[in-house]
This record gives C-alpha cells, structure tokens and sequence, in this order.
C-alpha cells in the first residue's frame, strides 16, 4: 500500500513538473516576441516621423518666402541623437537590442539642422521647427532653440 503511495506521489509531480514547464516557455516566447513587437512599433514610428519632417521641409522650401513649419512629436525611447549629415540627410541614431545603429532619411531639397548632442531632449515631447532660409531649410528643436 506504501509503494502505492508513493507512486502516485511521484506521477502528481512529473505532471505539476511538465504544466509547470510549459508555462514558463510559454511566457518565455510571449515576452520576448511582445519585445520585439514594441521596438518594431518604435522603428516604424521613427520612420513616420523622419518622413513628416522631411515632407514638411519640402513643402516649406517650396513655399518660400518667411515660411515657417512647427511640429510635434513623441520621440521613441530608441532614439539617441538626431543629426543633420552633410549629404542632406536627416540621421537618427537609435539603440536597438543593445546595438547603436544609425538610420539615414535623405531629403529632396537642401537641409541644416541644429540639434542638442544630448538624449535628453529625445526622452521628451519634442517640437521641431522646420524654416526656409531661401537656398536651404534650417530644421531644429523649439526648446533649445535654432
């Protein structure tokens, strides 16, 4: 009777030992791909916004004049820097799965930007000012100014 007992003593824990099993690699593969979900969700955000801005640019450059563009944004917590490279193009360097990587958006027309080489500003709501400065457009951030 003892032995019988024991036996399913042993069985009821392999069973509980397997469910448990299970659950964890389920909630293993849910959190990992919810991750990668959410730091593809900020790629495509940062997109979204590289080519609003640079849409923007292009229509206040061919708007002439004094013209003037603000927008605002939410930066995604991936953003490190953003930059304005030599070549017209606006750079966003991002950390993603513990890599820095940078992200290049070319413009159609000639672009300057003036931007903090400080993350902070990228942690926040950011207003982005967009002017035409007659051969080129100035694109820079309304709270450290232009």
């Amino acid at each position: 009777m003892q032995n019988k007992k024991a036996q399913f003593s042993l069985e009821y824990m392999f069973i509980v030992a397997f469910a448990m099993a299970a659950v964890l690699i389920t909630a293993t593969v849910f959190f990992m791909q919810s991750r990668e979900s959410g730091e593809q969700q900020q790629l495509t955000n940062i997109e979204i916004i590289a080519n609003d801005i640079l849409s923007t640019a292009k229509s206040v450059y061919y708007a002439g004049g004094i013209s003037k563009k603000t927008v605002r944004y939410t930066m995604p917590t991936i953003v490190n820097n953003i930059s304005v490279s030599d070549d017209n193009a606006l750079v966003f360097s991002i950390t993603s799965e513990g890599i820095t990587s940078d992200l290049v958006y070319y413009s159609d027309v000639p672009i300057e930007g003036v931007f903090p080489h400080d993350k902070g500003y990228t942690e926040q709501i950011t207003h982005i000012l967009i002017y035409n400065r007659d051969d080129y457009v100035l694109i820079c951030t309304e709270e450290f100014g232009c």
